[in-house]
């Protein structure tokens, strides 16, 4: 079937707007050349170590050298975006809400592809809204089945767009936030001061989320995307602890104390920073050797309990 052409008008600019049956996504053309970038609000809710993190900013190095907008190196070489990340899987599953940073027309979408890479594979789902500037921001890497708006549809501020996924390109789930100007030029938001309310640069050492296994943890990627977890165990199997950090700096430090169902301190384990963190995920095994009845594992953030789970051994 040949596509109808469509002609809309938005802010004087003439759109042309490819409408067809087929799945394959289609963008808006719209030129409006103005340096007027729209303000932005942060495109996630929740609270900043807890709920999110930052793991790379725009990487304002030309070169193959790396440079972030505070002249730090919190990016990787090439990256055009915002990457913020949540906790884990279990957190994309529960589903995380990606909302419209700044209002505009929705230019660009995709939908329907795999959303639980672990490695650069296939195409991302996203959504691309142009703003009443001309400029653009593409929201990357959503989940499958999650996009809630059509092409040509006007969005308003904070308006959900879809969910977080791991779509793509892509090592765990986070929105992958681009900016573009009219003509194409990848802009950073912190750089250029658009948001209204920014987050801190560097977060401190905060305790995101964890995972109990019954048996061993073996890679990263099991503490990315990790079973239910373990309630009860036997006497003398193994006990995997995974955890999700945000942020960390040299000195910083993990702690984790294990008692058993006496109270006997059986493990006292933990990791300390030698050097910047943005996120991090980390694992520990230990035999459940000691006591029958409620283990208590407690996590310590720089000495200070952040949080308790209990399994029981018997």
């Amino acid at each position: 079937m040949n596509p109808q052409v469509c002609l809309l008008s938005l802010l004087g600019a003439l759109l042309l707007l490819a409408c067809s049956e087929d799945s394959a996504p289609v963008d808006l053309e719209i030129n409006i050349e103005t340096s007027n970038y729209p303000k932005l609000t942060w495109p996630v809710s929740g609270t900043d170590g807890r709920d999110w993190t930052i793991n790379n900013y725009v990487d304002l190095d030309p070169s193959s050298g790396m440079l972030d907008y505070r002249g730090g190196a919190k990016v990787y070489d090439g990256h055009k975006g915002v990457d913020i990340d949540s906790p884990d899987f279990r957190a994309m599953d529960r589903g995380f809400p990606i909302l419209a940073a700044a209002p505009g027309i929705v230019s660009g979408l995709r939908d329907g592809e795999y959303d639980r890479n672990m490695s650069c594979a296939g195409q991302w789902n996203y959504v691309s809204i142009t703003h009443a500037d001309g400029s653009r921001a593409i929201y990357g890497h959503l989940k499958k089945g999650s996009v809630s708006v059509s092409l040509g549809d006007t969005v308003s501020l904070q308006q959900i767009l879809g969910l977080m996924g791991s779509s793509g390109c892509s090592t765990h789930p986070h929105l992958h936030l681009e900016l573009r100007s009219s003509t194409g030029q990848v802009l950073d938001p912190f750089e250029l001061g658009l948001w209204i309310d920014p987050p801190k640069y560097d977060t401190p050492l905060t305790f995101m989320s964890m995972s109990l296994r019954d048996g061993h943890i073996s890679s990263i990627d099991e503490v990315k995307d990790p079973p239910a977890d373990a309630t009860e165990l036997r006497l003398g199997s193994r006990l995997g602890i995974g955890l999700s950090m945000a942020g960390g700096g040299p000195g910083d430090h993990i702690g984790i104390e294990i008692t058993d169902g006496d109270g006997i301190q059986r493990y006292n384990l933990g990791r300390t920073f030698e050097r910047i963190w943005r996120h991090t995920w980390w694992w520990w095994n230990v035999f459940t050797e000691g006591s029958l009845g409620t283990w208590t594992i407690e996590i310590r953030v720089n000495g200070a309990l952040v949080n308790t789970s209990t399994v029981t051994v018997n």
